[in-house]
């Protein structure tokens, strides 16, 4: 039986390839712009496209667009797809942990130093997904933590939304029963205690984490369900 086709969108250092990886592990799927295919970074289907419509705060320029969206309608039509989706999964860190993972990712990856604050990337990108998921109803926001913490709920959730068959009876939930991905490291104890306990905050000074709260929105951090930490 054929699976449904999905997407997968978040910005790196987010957790794409471990929800790429749990969803065809699980589920009878085709993830249209799954890793393998090498997209380029400035189209519409590459997973961490930056469809926010600042496109001054774009990191390096193979990344660089021009399209703009009033709807996901309009999004899903400029993919060039034979076929509509049948769901859309955004999976994003909280603020504080991403943005350390991602500026190492900067700094690896000999981004030029930008000019504006790496948290104003997660605000656009997650807020134009907040936008598009209140005219559809294919887009699902998860959470990397959860994916650690309880991924069985998550999987469950997801079935029961998008009507999923599943590949086995039970669901194959832990990054050590999947085969490792590339960028992704395999996953440890140490490193998932890391995130439960928030230990990231530790890297945070006064004045860096209040230089982060300033851009945060209340209103994005409730919908996605993280706190703003004082």
């Amino acid at each position: 039986m054929m699976g449904k086709k999905f997407l997968h969108y978040g910005l790196q250092r987010s957790g794409t390839n471990f929800t790429e990886s749990l969803l065809k592990k699980n589920f009878r799927v085709k993830i249209i712009n799954r890793k393998s295919r090498n997209l380029p970074r400035h189209l519409p289907l590459q997973k961490h496209f930056r469809l926010y419509d600042d496109k001054t705060i774009i990191p390096e320029s193979k990344y660089f667009n021009n399209h703009l969206y009033q709807s996901f309608d309009e999004f899903e039509s400029s993919l060039g797809l034979k076929e509509l989706v049948d769901g859309v999964i955004i999976i994003s860190k909280d603020p504080y942990s991403w943005l350390l993972s991602y500026e190492k990712w900067a700094a690896k990856c000999q981004w030029p130093k930008p000019d504006y604050d790496y948290v104003e990337e997660y605000l656009a990108f997650l807020n134009k997904w907040k936008q598009f998921s209140e005219g559809s109803d294919k887009i699902y926001f998860i959470k990397y933590l959860d994916l650690l913490t309880k991924p069985e709920k998550i999987l469950y959730d997801i079935q029961i939304k998008f009507k999923l068959i599943k590949r086995f009876r039970l669901f194959k939930k832990t990054i050590t029963e999947l085969k490792k991905v590339n960028v992704s490291e395999t996953f440890t104890n140490q490193q998932k205690k890391y995130y439960v306990e928030k230990m990231y905050l530790n890297h945070y000074s006064p004045s860096k984490l209040k230089e982060v709260n300033s851009h945060l929105h209340e209103e994005l951090m409730e919908f996605l369900g993280y706190d703003i930490v004082d």
